[in-house]
């Protein structure tokens, strides 16, 4: 009886933890951006491909804003198009994270931290963010992100970890939902693609760039595989480089697991509505100690920023 106590004590302990995690990354000396590249190529082997690899983004701060504070810094959005089919297909908030972002980056501290860092958010934190509460839809998750921990793990072989525990509760709506009602269109596809473009011009306005673009109904389409839940459903990729260079490029590039923004939008099967939806930016004060309160207060007036240009385009929020 005292040892099922102790067990299920450590159980619960494990299980305590895990929802704690922010992320875990792994380390390799030196700098290394050839093998990850290398890596980049096996992912096709565990049913991976990427979205978008924005890789050595450690250069466009330098052109753009005079500052080196990494050596190194890329974004790879990971997406495994067959795996996560079925998830989405039972909770569109999976979008949020398809793709989710796989960081690699190193410091300029050669003396006392000469590594590749490399790793992505934990399953547990996305499947909170997303609001998953099925236990199998977690457990596929989870195993469809370990294949691509074994990869990595087994191509660049690191040395040493690091774990990254949220500092505060995530906040009681983590993931930002809106919805714009539109009157049927006589054809679907010509709307869509109208309503690509005029995003993409107004959030370039507001200084964000579209840093990776996945049509899912499209590639299900291809693939022959049913995705009738929705008429339409794409994911952009979000970023903005300024935002981006105060945060990664100043001291705290592991909070770059969190970008860029995947914000999936889809049209549900038969209904004259739009829903749009991403992981809030207070997550990431929630998974890292931000303590700079002027750092802070920029990162909500940027993710405000967003809220009201999609409002401009006719979205609300979603309440529940």
């Amino acid at each position: 009886m005292k040892l099922n106590k102790i067990i299920l004590a450590f159980m619960l302990t494990i299980g305590l933890v895990q929802a704690n995690l922010t992320a875990t990354l792994h380390a390799t000396k030196g700098n290394k951006a050839q093998d990850v590249s290398k890596m980049m190529t096996k992912l096709e082997s565990i049913g991976y491909s990427t979205v978008a690899a924005n890789t050595n983004i450690q250069n466009f701060y330098y052109q753009k804003f005079k500052e080196k504070n990494v050596e190194m810094i890329s974004f790879f959005g990971m997406v495994n198009k067959k795996e996560i089919r079925e998830l989405i297909l039972k909770n569109p908030n999976f979008g949020a994270y398809t793709p989710f972002n796989f960081l690699v980056y190193k410091t300029l501290d050669t003396k006392n931290d000469d590594n590749t860092w490399f790793g992505h958010l934990s399953p547990s934190i996305m499947l909170d963010i997303i609001g998953e509460k099925d236990k199998d839809s977690r457990t596929k998750f989870t195993n469809m992100i370990t294949k691509l921990d074994k990869l990595a793990n087994d191509e660049l072989k690191p040395t040493q970890s690091k774990k990254f525990e949220m500092v505060k509760p995530l906040i009681a709506t983590p993931i930002t939902k809106m919805v714009k009602k539109f009157k049927k269109p006589e054809d679907m596809e010509t709307f869509v693609e109208d309503f690509i473009s005029d995003h993409d011009m107004r959030f370039s306005k507001h200084h964000f760039i579209i840093s990776g673009f996945i049509d899912l109904a499209f590639e299900y389409d291809d693939l022959d595989l049913p995705f009738d839940r929705y008429d339409a459903y794409w994911v952009s990729l979000l970023c903005h480089f300024e935002f981006s260079n105060s945060i990664f490029n100043r001291g705290k590039p592991e909070a770059g697991m969190f970008a860029p923004c995947s914000i999936f939008f889809y049209i549900p099967k038969g209904k004259n509505e739009l829903h749009v939806g991403y992981s809030s930016v207070n997550n990431w004060m929630s998974g890292f100690d931000f303590k700079d309160e002027k750092r802070i207060k920029y990162m909500k007036a940027i993710d405000a920023e967003v809220v009201e240009v999609f409002k401009e385009m006719g979205f609300e929020l979603e309440t529940k």
